[in-house]
């Protein structure tokens, strides 16, 4: 006989986009930090991560990388509906918005486009998908379906 199991339709959708967003983010990033890597993706000069890495302070470069990677690494849990996937991304949304405050800082600077990125929609855009991930699934973990 069969098992069934009682997976969300919703959780289903919230992991698959969050793997989706943050899976693309985090080939981007493998690819802006090791330059034989980069060197397959044929993407425009001055576009896309590389560009924006290079410009950013360490602390900033951190928190975006750690965005991405507990961001994918949470949204695998959720797909999994594992209740780890609630703290994971709850410290996804908070290295999103260390990322949106140095968007913040950056732009007061006016230095609002950097590596043909604008920092304030990528930072936010970040802290978007992250917090409602990580809201999601701590709905999700209240009502007891993850």
């Amino acid at each position: 006989m069969p098992v069934q199991s009682n997976r969300s339709v919703m959780i289903t959708l919230f992991a698959v986009v969050g793997c989706l967003w943050f899976g693309l983010h985090a080939a981007e990033y493998v690819a802006a930090r090791y330059e034989p890597i980069g060197s397959l993706l044929s993407l425009p000069e001055g576009y896309g991560l590389s560009s924006l890495i290079q410009s950013v302070p360490a602390w900033a470069s951190g928190a975006i990388g750690a965005t991405v990677w507990l961001g994918l690494l949470g949204s695998v849990l959720l797909l999994l509906q594992d209740r780890a996937a609630v703290l994971v991304l709850s410290l996804t949304f908070l290295a999103s918005l260390v990322a949106l405050v140095w968007s913040v800082m950056a732009m007061a600077d006016g230095l609002l486009i950097l590596g043909g990125v604008n920092v304030v929609q990528f930072a936010a855009a970040l802290a978007a998908v992250s917090g409602g991930c990580w809201l999601y699934a701590r709905v999700a973990k209240r009502s007891g379906t993850l």
